[in-house]
C-alpha cells in the first residue's frame, strides 16, 4: 500500500481538483475573480456573502464557488480572520466559517 500520508501530494491533488472545477466553467471563474478584485480594501465577508448577492453567470457545479474562493486566497487577495460566523444557506446546516478581509497581495502575512 502506498504512503497515504503525504501532505505535498494531498495539496497537489486538492489544487488539481480545484483547477479542474474552475476550468469547467471559465466564464464563472473569470467573473468571480474580477468581482473579488473590485471589492474595496478592508471588505470583510465570506464566500456566502458573495454568493447571496451574485448576479453573474452561475457556476455549473457548486464546488466552483470554493474553487474560485481558494484561488483568490492563494493569490493573496483574501486573508482569513479568526472570527467565525454560521452560514445562512440551509444546505450548509449553519456550519461556521471564518470571515475574510480583502487586502492587497503586499498585505498578505
Amino acid at each position: 500500500m502506498a504512503n497515504q500520508y503525504d501532505l505535498f501530494e494531498g495539496r497537489k491533488r486538492r489544487d488539481g481538483g480545484m483547477q479542474q472545477v474552475a476550468d469547467n466553467n471559465p466564464t464563472f471563474a473569470y467573473q468571480f475573480y474580477h468581482h473579488i478584485l473590485k471589492l474595496p480594501l478592508g471588505w470583510i465577508g465570506n464566500c456566502e456573502t458573495i454568493s447571496k448577492a451574485w448576479t453573474g453567470v452561475q457556476p455549473r457545479h457548486h464546488n466552483a464557488w470554493g474553487s474560485c474562493w481558494g484561488h483568490a486566497k492563494r493569490k493573496g487577495l483574501l486573508v482569513e480572520l479568526v472570527v467565525k460566523v454560521p452560514n445562512a444557506n440551509v444546505k450548509s446546516h449553519a456550519r461556521r466559517q471564518n470571515l475574510y478581509e480583502r487586502v492587497t497581495p503586499a498585505q498578505k502575512i
